[in-house]
């Protein structure tokens, strides 16, 4: 991990945004299923509406650049929420609340043009509104942003994710967009964010391919250093023995030293958990567990994003 200039006496910290505890949800009794939608997890919704390829041209010359920004951002990360769109795309509105309102505009449009959808399950209830929205692109939208690379799109049936699924997947997003914004906020660079499987690495160990799966993987710039990120979200729904064999798979991947020879340094994981309680219980593990090995690992919550890569975190954290 790269030295990080410390911040200066006096210097005061920008609020970081409020970020939902992603680890909440993880029981179906966490959503709430709208009444006008019957649709459970697992089961397929209502089709929707065929469109045509003369169609989808149409509807491709008349969407705005932002339209566009909106679709393939949903595409990158299959689910967000509309409040996660609003911090990517809507940040010239005068309040949070006219901007969130703008975002729920451009998403109905969408929407109404068979693009994109929501999912019947809300994140923080029915209170929540429009903001505990969750979208995904529909088969028309795929089939529209591939009008240009003339790829054929299989067609496949939707159908809603598990609790968990979607849980993991709005907090891997949640992070990217938390990246994202510090580096817009404070003048650094995001030169690299890959999801998965495009972060995917693939090592030999032992004659054996094996596949080592983050979450997430970024490379963040400033004037004087770049730093290299893997990111693993937790939930707290795994066992230590599940991590801790996640863990030996990256000291597998650094020992083989291919990332090594593309970049000539190896990424610092980053586990992402819900609470600072979990957090010293998996610090302990892998510091047990890898006590004589390099420390590959720093162990934070998502509150603690900022700090570690604007300053590097502190040596706490390192295991």
């Amino acid at each position: 991990m790269t030295n990080h200039p410390s911040p200066q006496d006096g210097e005061k910290k920008p609020e970081t945004p409020t970020t939902p505890n992603f680890s909440k949800y993880n029981v179906q009794d966490s959503f709430s299923i709208p009444a006008k939608d019957t649709t459970m997890p697992g089961e397929a919704p209502e089709e929707h509406r065929r469109i045509s390829r003369q169609q989808l041209a149409a509807i491709d010359i008349a969407l705005s650049a932002r339209d566009r920004q909106v679709l393939l951002a949903v595409q990158k990360y299959r689910y967000l929420l509309t409040g996660q769109v609003q911090r990517l795309y809507f940040l010239e509105a005068a309040t949070p609340a006219a901007a969130l309102r703008a975002t729920s505009r451009n998403l109905k449009k969408l929407k109404e043009l068979g693009l994109v959808d929501s999912l019947s399950r809300r994140i923080g209830g029915v209170r929540a509104g429009s903001s505990g929205l969750v979208w995904y692109l529909t088969h028309a939208g795929e089939r529209l942003l591939r009008l240009r690379d003339h790829k054929p799109y299989p067609s496949k049936r939707f159908f809603e994710p598990s609790p968990h699924f979607l849980a993991h997947g709005l907090a891997v997003a949640e992070i990217s967009i938390r990246l994202t914004e510090i580096c817009r906020e404070h003048a650094s660079g995001l030169s690299v964010l890959e999801l998965e499987p495009e972060c995917w690495r693939t090592y030999s160990d032992y004659g054996a391919m094996l596949s080592l799966k983050p979450d997430l993987f970024a490379v963040t710039m400033s004037d004087e250093y770049e730093d290299r990120w893997f990111f693993e979200v937790d939930l707290a729904t795994e066992s230590p023995a599940k991590i801790l064999e996640k863990c030996d798979r990256y000291h597998k991947y650094y020992r083989s030293g291919l990332e090594q020879e593309k970049s000539e340094v190896f990424p610092l994981t980053v586990w992402v958990v819900p609470d600072s309680t979990r957090k010293e219980r998996l610090i302990a593990h892998i510091r047990e567990a890898f006590d004589k090995q390099p420390k590959l690992f720093a162990v934070i919550t998502t509150e603690e994003l900022e700090d570690l890569i604007r300053y590097g975190g502190n040596r706490e954290i390192l295991c």
